[in-house]
């Protein structure tokens, strides 16, 4: 049984070959002549009968063919008779009971209508020749032992009519979503958006009508594959079934195939992005920090293929995968501020910004490559937590970290820079990276960990330590109250209670009275947990909330679980 839907009757509709508008006529056999049969009942209730009965026919006759028979009965009728057709409990009441029939009867019933009125017989005749001479289906189709499905455009499996498709030029952004977005994000850049409206012409839509199978390939598509758009908008990519097109608007001027094996999975940070593909690591986009573990000219990089030649265990092993499984040397991947961390069985290895903090000091010829990082021996992490400039392994229940130290932020007992991972003596879940510090969820705690800002220490909730001082282990931040949902940066901190929301800055300590937040706007702007949005307005204590309109970009505010602080015994 092929996969799709079927042709669609014969017409007119347009293409899309390139930037060039191309006109597809679609063959239509001639009418055949319709003979009326002597015997026929030529009276209006005998037409009418006729008609009744053949569209009651039809609904399960022509339910494996392609055309609407059916509708186009009903406006045979309609357009003859000036009126609808009887419902179907209204036909059950007024007309002879039919049993389903074979298509070969259905035809005989229509040859034997009588004439009808010139625009009623234009449907009539288009339903006799959709029986006698229409297109094959390309889906749902029973095949006897030993029969094949024509080869054809509208036989191939999704993956392939969907890449075809795009690869000649259809646009599947039906609804126009990432021109709305472009005008929304970036309002005032009318270059961006003529680039847009350029790369996806109206007109391209129509390619996805040619036949109800390219229709119903675009919603699986859109259901089952991959959108991306860089917050920027300058970047674009879908993929679906391994086939990925992309566009660049400072590069091309449509979305175009990546010239790369299928991909399995896409990883994407801004404007980079990584491909795990059959044939080993892709990477494309922006380079400028050797993300892509190689050296590059400035601007993006079109797809190219990911090497290891300064990782020796990791070259050994994906020369030793055959030719279509070299995905299985990737466990993880993970990208975030232009650094790249590749997770495999033989050990970690990582490029980009800040590299020393992680693998040490390398030659200067070959520091945009790909390079082991340190670990304690023996360990082989099969996860990651990447935050801001700090990046913690696990290896099962044990795990490790590095990163930014300048301000004890590591919570390792010192403010020294890092060459390496050093093990940490507790379990990470979560954690939240600031440029001054660090906070992570370990267990039903908030541990706190390097540069005291001002409005950490105004929050009370890490008593001994004043503003400007270093934290150098990690110590909890203690709360009144459980906690459900928590928020913090380098000016701001939201922590949730049951029925009340807590906000402090670097001047103001305020509560928020019955509302549980779970998103913040600075300054001061709440999303409650039915999704209203309102502005506190107070310079301390109770604040008064506000009603207001959504604003256009917020932070969420992290669930976590952390109980009443508890003096220990």
């Amino acid at each position: 049984m092929a996969n799709g839907c079927d042709v669609c009757p014969p017409s007119l509709t347009a293409g899309i070959r390139g930037r060039r508008v191309v006109t597809v006529r679609i063959w239509q056999p001639p009418n055949r002549a319709l003979g009326a049969m002597s015997c026929a009942d030529t009276s209006p209730s005998g037409i009418r009968d006729a008609l009744i009965s053949a569209f009651r026919s039809s609904l399960t006759a022509t339910a494996s063919v392609s055309g609407d028979i059916p509708s186009l009965l009903q406006h045979a009728y309609s357009r003859h008779f000036n009126a609808q057709m009887p419902s179907i409990h209204d036909i059950e009441t007024t007309s002879v009971t039919i049993s389903a029939a074979s298509l070969e009867s259905l035809l005989t019933m229509l040859s034997e209508i009588p004439p009808l009125a010139p625009t009623a017989q234009v449907f009539l005749d288009r339903a006799r020749s959709i029986l006698t001479s229409g297109p094959p289906l390309s889906m749902n189709v029973e095949l006897a032992d030993g029969e094949e499905l024509p080869v054809a455009l509208h036989t191939l499996n999704q993956g392939a009519v969907w890449a075809c498709l795009m690869g000649g030029g259809a646009n599947p952004d039906l609804e126009d979503r990432v021109l709305k977005e472009a005008r929304e994000k970036q309002l005032y850049n009318t270059e961006l958006h003529d680039k847009i409206c350029n790369a996806f012409i109206p007109e391209a839509k129509c390619l996805w009508f040619l036949c109800r199978k390219f229709f119903f390939t675009l919603n699986v598509a859109e259901k089952d594959g991959e959108s991306y758009i860089y917050k920027y908008l300058f970047y674009h990519h879908r993929m679906y079934m391994g086939r990925l097109f992309m566009l660049d608007t400072d590069k091309q001027p449509a979305l175009t195939r990546a010239w790369m094996p299928r991909a399995l999975e896409v990883y994407s940070s801004g404007f980079t992005h990584i491909a795990r593909t059959p044939k080993g690591l892709w990477g494309w986009g922006d380079n400028r920090s050797n993300q892509l573990g190689f050296e590059s000219a400035a601007g993006g990089v079109d797809p190219t293929r990911l090497t290891f030649a300064a990782c020796p265990k990791v070259a050994e092993l994906e020369a030793s995968l055959p030719p279509w499984e070299k995905h299985r040397m990737v466990t993880h991947l993970s990208m975030k501020e232009d650094q790249t961390f590749i997770l495999t069985p033989v050990g970690t290895v990582m490029s980009g910004q800040r590299a020393e903090w992680f693998r040490g000091h390398v030659a200067e010829n070959r520091r945009g490559l790909f390079h082991p990082v340190v670990v304690p021996a023996g360990f082989v992490p099969d996860h990651i937590i990447h935050g801001l400039g700090v990046i913690i392994l696990s290896m099962g229940d044990r795990q490790v970290i590095s990163g930014r130290n300048d301000f004890g932020q590591l919570g390792i007992g010192h403010e020294n820079d890092t060459a390496g991972f050093v093990d940490i003596p507790f379990r990470v879940d979560r954690i939240v990276t600031h440029y001054f510090f660090n906070i992570v969820h370990c267990g039903r705690q908030l541990l706190f960990a390097g540069g005291v800002r001002r409005h950490i220490a105004q929050s009370g909730l890490l008593p001994g330590y004043r503003q400007n001082d270093r934290c150098l282990t990690p110590s909890p931040l203690r709360f009144p109250e459980s906690v459900e949902g928590f928020f913090c940066d380098d000016y701001e901190m939201v922590w949730v209670a049951e029925g009340d929301t807590h906000y402090c800055n670097e001047n103001k300590t305020l509560t928020i009275a019955q509302i549980e937040a779970t998103a913040l706007r600075v300054p001061r702007i709440f999303r409650d947990s039915a999704g209203q949005w309102f502005m506190a307005v107070g310079e301390s204590g109770v604040a008064k909330m506000v009603e207001c309109e959504p604003p256009s970009w917020w932070h969420d505010i992290m669930p976590v679980d952390v109980d009443t602080w508890t003096q220990p015994s």
